[in-house]
């Protein structure tokens, strides 16, 4: 044991050496401090795995990083061989399920984020790369995970999803106040609009079309 952590040898799986907490949680300290800059104040990594390098949906030079924390999901893509990185994050508020994907040899976690694949639209039709952090086409999933930390990350998540549902209805919209009498914020016209997109009552095309509207450019 070192400062409550425990060591676990490298396996015969070709996956880094990792390291595991005294919760259990899978954890990639050298990961790690590649994203400790992007982290809040006081916010602090939960878990954290990394694809295989050799099976099935993992990459051999630049494998894909999950790190978990206790308000958000963040996933380090490592690019030009490990010199470049491209990372997202995602709210618990953001995500409205995740799934899990047992193979015979590894197991992916599956994302479902509102707007999220009409966004990747818009990204690759002005050629950003923002959505290649997936281990697929399909924006929301991640591919080659060992099994066991993949479960862990998966239960994980779940709750917090579900604590976030939980603290929504507490503070849910009733006649036109919150849940404490008090009357809400009023809402930018930008950010309505783009609530409006993610939760699909509007299409990329119509989104786009309005936003230039409400930020006064001509429309051609």
């Amino acid at each position: 044991m070192l400062g409550g952590i425990k060591r676990v040898k490298k396996g015969l799986t070709g996956d880094p050496a990792s390291t595991t907490t005294p919760e259990g949680y899978p954890m990639d300290e050298k990961q790690n401090r590649k994203i400790a800059d992007r982290l809040d104040q006081g916010e602090e990594v939960a878990m954290s795995i990394r694809q295989s390098r050799i099976k099935a949906g993992g990459s051999p030079v630049t494998p894909n990083a999950v790190f978990i924390t206790p308000k958000r999901v963040l996933i380090r893509n490592p690019t030009r061989l490990g010199l470049g990185e491209q990372v997202e994050d995602f709210l618990y508020d953001d995500i409205t399920n995740v799934r899990l994907e047992r193979g015979m040899t590894s197991s992916s976690l599956v994302f479902t984020i509102p707007g999220l694949t009409e966004m990747s639209k818009i990204e690759r039709n002005t050629n950003s790369m923002a959505f290649n952090i997936w281990g697929r086409d399909t924006p929301g999933t991640i591919d080659a995970l060992p099994r066991d930390k993949a479960e862990k990350a998966y239960v994980y998540i779940r709750e917090r999803i579900q604590e976030a549902k939980e603290k929504r209805k507490e503070v849910r919209v009733v006649g036109g106040t919150n849940a404490d009498g008090k009357e809400p914020a009023a809402q930018n016209p930008l950010d309505a609009l783009k609530m409006r997109f993610v939760n699909g009552e509007i299409s990329a095309e119509e989104y786009e079309k309005m936003k230039k509207v409400l930020e006064g450019v001509p429309l051609a």
